[in-house]
């Protein structure tokens, strides 16, 4: 028997973390937290795991939604193999280390779930396997397994560097697991490079399936008013503050403002960058010619920028032209950018640039959302502010598009989808489309602790 159980991130886009069940071995698919829940809450619902096999952990990429509970996920199985690329393995080195001192503020209060110590990351850290693209694997665990061994093998996703998307295969039967993905080209990676047969089963990421891609411009139409956008706030002596994730977006931003000032398109200023995102830059450098890059010759060390941690006061910032790379991409409060963007705000000469997936609930959304002369409360604890900065938003997704999605589909062929990791209405249409073009596939929206069986 197979069966599939969502453990988390089925209709939503957090905390992704499935189980996968092929005939008494147990392997986990991602191991993410919530970004928005704090504590036991941010978790996947670990606990459907009790009396079941727990062998492998196959991660898809870094981000903190994919991976921030994997040291959980070890305290209550800690004989779990856990897999991953090699550049995976490098980024949540930092990554994880970095959220060791987040988790410890947030959960000071907690009294039935501890922050995971420095330590702890450690012994993780050098208990992970790495495989590379397009090597297959045993996925047998230490302590069960299968009659017939299940293989497996990541495929470059196109997402950030190191994603994957992870095809498992067992006894004839094959399950694809995209992860994140995106099909097209970014600045710096060149997109997905998907299984070359057809697979029985696709667990499907749906992020953007509620977005017309018709409406959306062409990424060479969209840096092309990046450009124009910025040139209006530079040219009035302004700053302009783009809220980025550290890993990925922003080595994405760096490269393309630096493009663009190179080709002339913008005008040269200061780049202000700093922390995690800047140590992740020298990952992207190490590894160009081991993953699909555009251009290897270009080296993100070799941009000139200032760190943003040396500077001494906000209003510093704001008081010459310069463009500010700043975590967290969602603006979350008691991060750098929420701090920066409340004055930023209050700024008529500056600008904030908004470049990619905002959450409903957070405040990055609200300003995303927001006009110059409008009233914002970034959140309920804040006193609404007026708006006097320019708010442009620009779509440079490290998702595919929702026709992207349903090549996937197109191109592997599956008799089954499970559809995962989008918000309701992104889960509707991509279901509702699937049922169209394709009415013979089998098709399943995941729902959290609900168990499916996909082979008797």
């Amino acid at each position: 028997m197979i069966t599939f159980l969502p453990l988390g991130g089925a209709n939503d886009i957090g905390a992704s973390c499935y189980y996968l069940n092929i005939e008494g071995t147990g392997i986990i698919l991602d191991s993410g937290t919530h970004p928005r829940k704090t504590g036991r809450d941010s978790l996947p619902r670990f606990e459907l795991l009790q009396e079941k096999n727990v062998d492998v952990a196959l991660i898809s990429h870094a981000h903190q939604d994919h991976i921030d509970s994997l040291p959980y996920l070890i305290q209550h199985h800690p004989y779990i193999r856990i897999i991953t690329t090699p550049q995976t393995r490098a980024i949540a080195e930092i990554t994880l280390h970095n959220s060791v001192n987040i988790l410890q503020e947030q959960m000071k209060d907690e009294t039935t779930i501890r922050a995971y110590t420095h330590e702890e990351i450690d012994l993780l850290i050098q208990s992970i396997e790495w495989q590379e693209y397009g090597k297959q694997f045993t996925a047998n665990g230490y302590r069960h397994s299968s009659v017939h061994p299940v293989h497996a093998s990541f495929h470059d996703a196109g997402h950030i560097l190191g994603s994957a998307g992870t095809l498992v295969e067992h006894n004839g039967r094959s399950f694809f697991y995209t992860g994140d993905i995106n099909m097209d080209k970014q600045s710096l990676l060149a997109g997905a490079t998907l299984p070359d047969r057809r697979v029985d089963v696709v667990i499907l990421e749906c992020t953007h399936g509620s977005t017309d891609s018709s409406l959306l411009p062409s990424r060479t139409a969209e840096q092309a008013r990046l450009a124009t956008a910025a040139n209006k706030i530079l040219g009035r002596g302004g700053s302009i503050l783009v809220p980025v994730f550290a890993l990925g977006k922003m080595q994405e931003m760096l490269s393309m403002f630096w493009k663009l000032m190179k080709k002339g398109s913008m005008a040269t200023t200061d780049i202000y960058t700093g922390g995690v995102g800047r140590k992740l830059c020298s990952v992207y450098d190490k590894n160009r010619y081991t993953v699909a890059y555009n251009d290897t010759d270009f080296v993100l060390g070799d941009i000139p920028q200032k760190d943003l941690y040396d500077v001494e006061q906000i209003d510093d910032l704001l008081r010459h032209q310069c463009i500010v790379l700043a975590g967290s991409g969602m603006v979350i409060p008691g991060t750098l950018s929420f701090k920066l963007a409340q004055r930023w705000l209050t700024n008529p000469k500056a600008g904030i640039f908004t470049v990619g997936y905002m959450d409903p609930d957070t405040p990055g959304y609200r300003i995303s959302n927001s006009n110059k002369g409008n009233l914002i409360q970034l959140t309920d604890a804040h006193e609404p502010q007026n708006v006097s900065c320019d708010i442009d938003r620009f779509r440079f997704s490290a998702h595919s598009n929702r026709d992207g999605i349903l090549s996937i589909v197109e191109k592997l062929r599956p008799s089954t989808v499970i559809l995962v990791h989008g918000e309701h209405e992104s889960i509707d249409w991509m279901g509702y489309s699937i049922i169209q073009q394709f009415p013979n596939i089998k098709l399943h929206a995941a729902e959290i602790g609900k168990q499916l069986t996909i082979f008797e």
